[in-house]
């Protein structure tokens, strides 16, 4: 069975750490279309102003580097969506953040 989740699993990131996660687009990212950032600990809300408050996704060589991700909650789980177009299609993977003390 195919999976849309990132297969490095699940990401450990400090409270306090700011991080600009990169994804390694197969098939190549030529525009990104939209990041949200959900908190699985909070039913699932949509927090994305919150933990990702400035700049925007950038493609280059066909991969994705998102904006910072910070201001987690100790003990929470996101979900990170990172919808994109590969010129054809609209393609959307995701990967977890578990924040830690």
């Amino acid at each position: 069975m195919a999976t849309r989740e990132i297969l490095e699993g699940i990401q450990l990131q400090g409270e306090d750490e700011a991080i600009a996660y990169q994804v390694l687009c197969d098939p190549p990212a030529v525009s990104v279309v939209a990041v949200k950032v959900y908190d699985n600990t909070a039913s699932g809300a949509d927090v994305t102003a919150i933990v990702m408050p400035a700049g925007t996704a950038s493609v280059a060589a066909g991969n994705i580097t998102l904006p910072l991700l910070q201001n987690l909650t100790v003990e929470h789980l996101y979900r990170v969506d990172v919808r994109y177009s590969d010129g054809t299609n609209t393609l959307e993977p995701y990967f977890y953040v578990r924040a830690e003390r």
